[in-house]
């Protein structure tokens, strides 16, 4: 049965949910450990903060490449490059104090703001929208303390999210799409990127509708973005009998695969410093997920249970780009061993492969090399998310959750406090200055026989594809280490 969900609204109401600001990927708390382990001269954070600042990509010197249209298969990259600058120029602000990074951040969300009117590309724009919306909303988020922004600027950022990104996650997921009268037809990573970025866009604007939406998607959507549909089978490791977690992706590649974990580590992560752990949902199956594909992709058997999603078949696990990595390790293991003190032996071993790969730090987006894989998720996991033992107990405790408050942030523009709500059937705005009014969210509004004059096929994924996606050229005979592509 759909879920529905009905909010009351009501701007007369004295008590709301008050989110953590800063309270996206990065938090206050995250930000105090940088600086003193930068203090301290202590590794990985100084070699990765040194990476950090020395690409053009967090230069104060970096020009904004905004536009009207943005086609991810024809101009995509001038949106994933900014994003990967704002929130570069944003977290450098954050950890030196130094206001010219912040004022060219700044520039490049407000230059998106003035000038973009529509996401294209057919079914990649909700690619774009997903990605790059989580990307610029983790930049706006570092940013909403920054004066200068939070007068003259943040309020345009939100006015794009809610009109542009926001609408179009919301129906990806909510499955309006002709090519969804199957509601499982897209592969995972489409409806992760979406879910993380209505979260993103959720926390940025107060807006508790958006964010329920998404959190309860991610528990029990009907769409493979949900996460026990994202990890679709269950299977027993050999030897040990251990429950490991079978990626939807598994059987198409393992680029693809590695993309999984990596925005399902940024949605984990997001809903953590909010209170919620969508991390230890359904057993931690985003662990299971993460030591499934972290064995196979060392080099190791696992079992396959046959997939199929009614529209394309899986009976064996596929060796395609067999290796992949992507920035994502040094999150998933700090959260699962430092902070929850869980066994995730394939996850620690995957983690010290992306290291050495990396050449001893993660990377974050703009400092390892081109293509659309490289601007998936923003990275930078050794300098944000790597936990001494000193540093386990003050990350466990700064996400304690946040507590219903009548103030606001003082950056937050009033008119914005409850944005733009989607539902299946048609867009619906409620703002605090209409007054009380109930919306009703439909998480999973698709009838099943939605007409559609044809039935789309998953296209064959070409080798430059795979190379623009896998982040590491490993190829199906062999997981030597390669060079990362640029």
């Amino acid at each position: 049965m759909t879920l529905i969900y009905t909010i009351l609204f009501s701007f007369l109401f004295p008590l709301s949910y008050a989110f953590t600001h800063p309270g996206l990927l990065v938090t206050d708390t995250d930000i105090t450990r940088i600086k003193t382990k930068l203090a301290e001269k202590k590794e990985p954070w100084t070699a990765s903060w040194n990476k950090l600042t020395s690409i053009p990509f967090a230069s104060a010197d970096y020009k904004n490449n905004a536009v009207k249209e943005v086609n991810r298969g024809q101009n995509g990259e001038v949106l994933w490059h900014d994003a990967a600058a704002a929130f570069n120029l944003a977290l450098r602000w954050k950890v030196s104090g130094e206001d010219q990074y912040a004022e060219t951040a700044s520039e490049i969300l407000i230059a998106w703001a003035d000038t973009l009117e529509i996401l294209s590309g057919g079914d990649d724009a909700y690619l774009t929208a997903g990605l790059q919306g989580y990307e610029l909303a983790n930049a706006a988020e570092l940013l909403r303390n920054y004066q200068p922004f939070a007068k003259n600027g943040l309020s345009k950022v939100i006015n794009m999210f809610n009109k542009i990104f926001l609408p179009m996650n919301l129906d990806f997921l909510n499955h309006v799409l002709g090519s969804e009268h199957n509601v499982k037809h897209f592969f995972a990573n489409w409806e992760q990127c979406n879910i993380a970025s209505a979260m993103a866009i959720a926390v940025l604007t107060d807006n508790q509708t958006t964010w329920d939406f998404a959190v309860d998607y991610f528990k029990h959507g009907e769409g493979n973005g949900a996460i026990n549909n994202g990890i679709s089978n269950i299977v027993k490791e050999p030897g040990t009998g251990k429950a490991l977690g079978q990626g939807q992706e598994s059987g198409r590649d393992q680029g693809h695969s590695a993309m999984n974990f990596q925005v399902l580590g940024a949605i984990g992560q997001q809903a953590w410093n909010q209170g919620e752990d969508l991390f230890a949902y359904n057993d931690s199956r985003i662990l299971l997920g993460a030591e499934y594909f972290a064995r196979y992709n060392l080099g190791n058997d696992v079992p396959f249970e046959p997939y199929t999603n009614g529209i394309v078949s899986f009976d064996v696990i596929s060796e395609a780009s067999r290796g992949a990595v992507r920035p994502a390790w040094e999150l998933l293991y700090s959260h699962y061993v430092n902070i929850k003190g869980l066994d995730a032996p394939w996850t620690k071993a995957y983690l010290n492969n992306s290291l050495e790969f990396f050449g001893g730090f993660e990377g974050g987006a703009g400092s390892w090399g081109e293509g659309s894989g490289h601007y998936d998720g923003l990275g930078w996991g050794s300098l944000l998310h790597h936990l001494d033992e000193s540093d386990i107990q003050p990350a466990k405790s700064s996400a304690a959750g946040p507590e219903p408050s009548t103030t606001t942030s003082e950056s937050q523009p009033t008119s914005t406090t409850l944005a733009t709500v989607r539902t299946a059937y048609g867009s619906k705005t409620t703002t605090a200055d209409e007054g009380a009014e109930t919306v009703t969210v439909k998480p999973s509004a698709v009838n099943a026989h939605r007409s559609t004059t044809t039935a789309t096929a998953f296209p064959q994924i070409t080798e430059s594809q795979e190379r623009d996606v896998v982040q590491g050229d490993r190829r199906a005979a062999s997981i030597t280490r390669g060079d990362p592509i640029g």
